[in-house]
This record gives C-alpha cells, sequence and structure tokens, in this order.
C-alpha cells in the first residue's frame, strides 16, 4: 500500500533505535522505499510531500510519561497539510521479574504526539507502546544481559506484526494496550506536566563525572541534542545544560563509566530548591513597605518559588561542577550515589555510530 516510508526516530540508549530498524527492514522485506533517521539529522520537508503512497513513522522513548520535549519540538516543525499518513511507536520501560515480564508505561506520549500530528493535517493510522529494557539508570541498575535478551526477543515479533498492520492499510487505535494507555496518561497527565517544566531540569543537574572520568568527549560528540559540553582547558570535564533530555546515553556509552547521577547531591538538590524564598522575601516588603501586604497571597508566594527554581539549579550546578575538580568532593559524591554501582545499559546491538550524530567535544 506504501510505496515511500520515512521513520523518524529519538534515541538514547539504543532502544528506540532498534525498533524503527525492525520496522524498515519489514518495510523493505515488502518493497517499499525506506529512509530512517535520527531527527537530529531529519529533513521532513523535503522528504515529506502530499504523494499518495507515503507513510511517514516517529518512534520514541517515553519521559515522564508524555513524549519528550526534543520530539515535541520536531514534531512541530513538520510539514503543513500533507495529507501523508503517519504511526507513532513509544518505547516504554518494561522490566522482567523472575519469570514475570511487567510492562512499562508510555501513557500519553503517542497520543499527544499524534494530535498535533492530526491538527498538522497527517492521517494517523495506528499508535503503540512497546515494551523495551528500561534504561532510567538515574533510578536503578541496568537489567542482567538475559532480561533484557528477553525482553527483547518479546518486542521484535510486536514490532512486526504492528508495522505489517500499518503497511496493510489497517489502523490500529483500539486495542487493550491502547485503551490502557490512554486511560493512564490522562490520570497521570498532572506528572507529565511537571516533568516536563520542572523535573526534566532537575534531573538533568544530577547528572556529573567521577575521577576515572579522562576527557575524552564522547558524552559530548554523541549527545543527541548537543547539551553536554566540555569545560576545563587542560582538564576538561562533561558539563550537562538545561537541553538535556535525560535520555542516558552519556551513561550508557561512557567507556570508562564516569558518569553519574548524584544520588546524595539530589537531596542537596532538593532543599535548595525548595527554600521559602517567597515568605522571607514578602515578609521582607512587608516590613520594608506597608502597601505590599497586598502580595500576601498563596498564588504569589507559588509565582515567586517557582521563578525561584530556574536561577537556583543553575547556580548550584555551576558551584557544584567547579567542587567535583577537588578529588575529596568528587569521591565523596561518588560513593554516595547508588550509580557507582549500577549496572550500565545500552541497547545490545547499538553502537554509537549507528546513531548518526556526532558533534565537536
Amino acid at each position: 500500500m506504501y510505496k515511500n516510508v520515512t521513520i523518524y526516530y529519538m534515541s538514547g540508549t539504543g532502544n528506540s533505535y532498534r525498533a524503527a530498524t525492525w520496522m524498515a527492514m519489514h518495510a523493505q522485506a515488502k518493497g517499499a522505499r525506506v529512509r530512517i533517521a535520527p531527527i537530529e539529522k531529519a529533513y521532513p520537508d523535503e522528504e515529506i510531500s502530499a504523494a499518495a503512497g507515503q507513510l511517514v513513522g516517529l518512534v520514541m522513548p517515553a519521559h515522564g510519561f508524555t513524549a519528550p520535549w526534543h520530539m515535541l519540538r520536531f514534531v512541530r516543525r513538520l510539514p503543513r497539510g500533507t495529507g501523508a499518513h503517519a504511526f507513532v511507536v513509544c518505547t516504554q520501560a518494561g522490566a522482567k521479574a523472575g519469570p514475570v515480564f511487567i510492562p512499562g508505561m508510555s501513557a500519553s506520549a503517542s497520543f499527544v504526539t499524534s494530535l498535533i500530528l492530526a491538527v498538522k493535517g497527517f492521517r494517523v493510522r495506528g499508535v503503540m507502546g512497546l515494551d523495551m529494557p528500561s534504561n532510567w539508570m538515574q533510578v536503578h541498575s541496568g537489567f542482567h544481559p538475559k532480561s533484557v535478551e528477553a525482553i527483547i526477543a518479546r518486542a521484535k515479533p510486536k514490532t512486526v506484526r504492528f508495522t505489517e498492520k500499518i503497511l496493510s492499510g489497517k489502523t490500529n487505535w483500539l486495542t487493550l494496550g491502547n485503551v490502557l494507555l490512554l486511560l493512564f496518561g490522562i490520570l497521570l497527565l498532572p506528572i507529565s506536566f511537571l516533568y516536563l517544566i520542572i523535573g526534566r531540569f532537575f534531573l538533568a543537574k544530577l547528572f556529573f563525572a567521577n575521577n576515572t572520568c579522562n576527557g575524552c568527549g564522547i558524552c559530548a560528540k554523541y549527545c543527541p541534542v548537543g547539551a553536554v559540553v566540555m569545560r576545563g582547558g587542560e582538564n576538561p570535564r562533561p558539563y550537562w545544560r538545561y537541553n538535556c533530555e535525560s535520555c542516558m546515553r552519556c551513561m550508557g556509552y561512557c567507556p570508562e563509566k564516569a558518569i553519574e547521577a548524584g544520588h546524595s547531591w539530589a537531596v542537596v538538590l532538593y532543599f535548595i530548591t525548595t527554600i521559602p524564598v517567597s515568605m522571607y522575601l514578602i515578609n521582607w516588603l512587608v516590613g520594608f513597605a506597608p502597601g505590599a501586604e497586598a502580595l500576601n497571597k498563596p498564588w504569589v508566594h507559588e509565582a515567586v518559588n517557582f521563578v525561584y527554581i530556574y536561577p537556583a539549579l543553575f547556580i548550584s550546578y555551576m558551584i557544584f561542577s567547579v567542587l567535583l575538580r577537588i578529588p575529596v568532593v568528587n569521591s565523596l559524591f561518588t560513593y554516595t550515589t547508588l550509580t557507582h554501582i549500577y549496572r550500565r545499559y545500552h541497547e545490545p546491538e547499538a553502537k554509537l555510530k549507528d546513531f548518526g550524530v556526532e558533534r565537536k567535544p
């Protein structure tokens, strides 16, 4: 049914990349001309047209139970009114405990993306949540290779069935899995919203390099969004900027296993960002200017505290990065984070060169 299939993917540790390659291989076997590309190397204005027989696929991971900002920005700049058919697949954090497979939860990710596509004139043929090994190494260790192998082995045939269904002209909407994802997506919307506006910035500021870092710059060179930069002159160390998506590529592929997510630092950062600045500021204003009593309202306090969070994160992380150059301070935070003993994960067959993104470190 489709002569041309274009699959765009966003991937950190390779899960979404692997799913996209499975789809591409199946579409090629059906005789379609296929292009697969990371969204960082995509040229949708040139690659997507209103011509009949075109199918556009988007493959991405779930972040905070919704679509990552990086993918949402990409979808926003897709060409309008093409009428091309499309599908959305979201890899979600699957797990395995003994013989039991535990499903992940991409929630609203596929549906939010599909809604934007529909508004832009695409005809979305279906969505799917795909369980791949959870890579959230800020929270848990990478799974045992046997568990990884088992989860991926279950994911591949499901991906092929979905691809076959879409390629044959059918839709994939009314399934039990999609109904559950939509239901939980609605219930988890507050969490997803808070993650997008605050949570992802907080998580980005947990990363640091331990004393084994040799300054190779691989983390900066292959960061999909250019969020990692090397700082420090003769002794460069990675520094994570605000646009970090917490995709875990840096942790998963660091050859020295030097990238950590500071759990003890997270506690410090939590207390810094939750200082009741509004209470001190407004009380001072009331004492200084009697007319300022009008500011002593709950919503004003919330607004002031919200505005405070971002500079507090930025300044605290700058100071933290400087202190980490002191070996004893670095060791203190390194040995008080569980990531130091976690198994690192990336999709077993995915290599950094496969992602097609290389930057000057």
